[in-house]
């Protein structure tokens, strides 16, 4: 992968194993950065029970500290400070943290991201400008950073991307020295597909969308092309991955 980062998938819960659509989802996410070229070392599922697939196997964490019943989709940030406390993240390595459900569609290298100078790369959602954490890079420098939204997640009781918010704003600690905004190109989601298609650098590297989506078909719009647009989001790549799978 050029020298890219670690590519870090989490998923804690208290039943101890994937729901349905992970369940298929995190095939797709295998086979899908196997297939890109990842290392099989380089991709890291960690999870809180026993899982193997395709040559990877799970980093199994006790997981009752980092998952937080209220905000249950706020798990990848919470677990961060885990992550690095525990040795699983090593300092002078980039992580690229990401949902299930945001699939690489091109390579990504360490250098295009220039994250030389800053501890985490964000992206929002492009058509907003509230910060979207389904998609994120950071190094083990940024513990402290995690740690806050942890705090502000607990405290108030919001998801952590109202908590980053609620920190960026206030500047709190200078914490917008430590970041850089990444373009949409890494993260680019289900809603509003043709402004976010104007401001995308190309080609997209990150889809980010259910495929079964109860409020609208994102996979029509995605695969077939569905949407304003009149054009697929997905490359034929990744197209084939999820055919193989019975996604389609």
């Amino acid at each position: 992968m050029g020298g890219i980062v670690k590519n870090l998938l989490i998923f804690i819960h208290p039943n101890k194993k994937f729901n349905e659509e992970t369940a298929k989802l995190v095939k797709i996410q295998i086979d899908n950065s196997l297939d890109l070229g990842w290392k099989a070392e380089d991709i890291l599922l960690v999870t809180n029970f026993d899982y193997e697939y395709n040559g990877i196997k799970s980093i199994v964490i006790d997981g009752e500290s980092i998952y937080y019943p209220p905000m249950p989709r706020s798990t990848n940030t919470l677990a961060v400070p885990y992550l690095i406390d525990n040795g699983i993240t090593k300092e002078d390595v980039l992580y690229w943290v990401h949902d299930f459900d945001a699939y690489q569609m091109n390579p990504i290298t360490k250098t295009e991201l220039e994250l030389n100078e800053v501890d985490v790369g964000l992206t929002t959602y492009g058509w907003s400008r509230k910060w979207c954490l389904g998609s994120f890079f950071y190094r083990p420098s940024a513990k402290d950073i995690f740690e806050w939204i942890k705090n502000t997640v607990h405290e108030y009781s919001i998801e952590d991307e109202r908590a980053l918010v609620h920190l960026t704003r206030s500047n709190f600690n200078n914490i917008n020295d430590r970041y850089k905004i990444l373009n949409i190109t890494y993260n680019f989601g289900m809603r509003k597909v043709e402004h976010n298609y104007t401001i995308a650098e190309k080609p997209i590297k990150v889809v980010h969308f259910h495929p079964y989506y109860s409020k609208f078909p994102t996979l029509d719009s995605f695969m077939y092309g569905k949407n304003a647009l009149d054009m697929p989001l997905m490359n034929e790549r990744l197209i084939r991955i999820f055919k193989e799978h019975n996604i389609k």
